[in-house]
């Protein structure tokens, strides 16, 4: 269905998020996309704000996240469809579903903001990247090393060649995405890292009982599982939890066999500020070298803005981020380093980071956004802010 008819009036953005609407409103718009698309809403609510294209989904599967309402300045289009993703090869959904994607036709002149690659490959008239359209092409990880996309690597490869030789500009998260476009020939990649809003974050601490040391974010191969249970096991006298989805299989297990973890699973964004309230130390015991996937981490941003101290391995990035109060050490030497702080109390102090205005997301989006001269054509009445 053409997308005058589905959405009027013509939005100011079009936005394609790595997953799509479902998601956003389920989780509360907590991954960059999400946080991008919630203030672009906000910055062109006045002037047709944004219209979210999900990824396709199939009718049969398709879940509503009732009660929850989308962001300010936000709408979308259903792209759900009757077609169904193979059991035995999943994530090969990603290219099947390509032709799913709404025609795009009748609105060549609006601008788009594109978190799938994989949006290159479907037909022109339903690509964000046809018609003409100014499109960013905004780098969330690097596909071509996620574990979740080992399966079909090659049309990963193919789906970067192909939006990589078509977008109108790339930003990038970190080094590691910024090294990914330069691969590929991009070597007018703008650097536009991860942030988060301070001010949805409180610097009280309700923690309670024994040091308790929090991990929030997806629960799967990026973390170093066998050095993970490691330090668990050889500090019984702390408390450890883990707020977040299980992505892969044997992670749930060896977690809920370990008598001082509590595993809360998926807590929905609204929700972080006050969990990150009951932590002493923010954790972010990441992998080290093979299964990094380059992208900049968003919870040490957050975890910084409550007042955490952030204990993390040495993964790629981790010390570009400009924060203070962020000790990064080899695995291994983590449970050393919670038994120290442990043995001053069980209480830690927690020390506020004055966030540069720079890093929060408003700051972002509107430099994502002035690439595509949307702010700079439409600015919003008596807003005074620049990038």
């Amino acid at each position: 269905m053409p997308l005058s008819r589905i959405a009027r009036p013509t939005p100011a953005l079009l936005a394609y998020p790595m997953h799509g609407q479902y998601k956003l409103l389920s989780e509360g718009y907590r991954t960059r996309d999400g946080h991008l698309i919630e203030w672009a809403g906000r910055l062109t609510a006045g002037r047709g704000g944004v219209t979210v294209v999900s990824r396709p989904e199939p009718k049969a599967y398709f879940r509503r996240a009732t009660g929850r309402e989308p962001a300010f300045g936000t709408r979308s289009i259903d792209t759900t469809t009757w077609r169904l993703p193979d059991p035995r090869d999943r994530r090969r959904w990603w290219v099947r579903s390509l032709s799913a994607y709404p025609k795009l036709a009748t609105a060549p002149d609006v601008p788009a903001i594109v978190w799938n690659p994989f949006c290159a490959l479907a037909p022109t008239e339903r690509s964000p990247f046809g018609g003409g359209r100014a499109v960013t092409l905004d780098l969330l990880d690097d596909w071509t090393t996620h574990f979740a996309f080992q399966g079909i690597r090659d049309e990963v490869e193919a789906a970067y060649r192909e939006s990589f030789r078509r977008a109108s500009f790339v930003t990038a998260n970190g080094a590691g995405t910024e090294a990914l476009a330069r691969r590929f020939g991009r070597d007018d990649v703008t650097l536009v890292p991860n942030g988060c809003d301070a001010e949805r974050f409180s610097r009280h601490s309700r923690a309670t009982g024994p040091l308790t040391v929090g991990y929030v974010g997806k629960i799967g191969r990026r973390l170093d599982l066998t050095e993970v249970v490691t330090t668990i096991s050889r500090l019984p006298e702390l408390d450890f939890v883990f707020a977040g989805p299980f992505l892969d299989a044997g992670y749930r297990e060896a977690l809920e066999a370990l008598p001082n973890v509590r595993l809360l699973l998926d807590v929905h964004y609204d929700s972080v500020p006050a969990l990150l309230e009951t932590f002493d130390v923010g954790w972010v015991p990441h992998r080290v070298g093979g299964g990094e996937v380059g992208g900049d981490v968003i919870k040490t941003y957050e975890y910084r803005a409550a007042g955490l101290p952030v204990l993390a391995t040495p993964f790629e990035g981790v010390s570009d981020q400009g924060l203070d109060q962020v000790t990064v050490l080899p695995a291994p030497a983590h449970a050393e380093h919670l038994r120290r702080l442990a043995a001053r109390g069980p209480r830690v102090r927690r020390v506020p980071s004055a966030l540069p205005a720079a890093a929060s997301w408003q700051h972002k989006t509107r430099a994502v956004l002035n690439n595509l001269g949307v702010l700079t054509t439409w600015p919003e009445p008596g807003d005074r802010t620049t990038p």
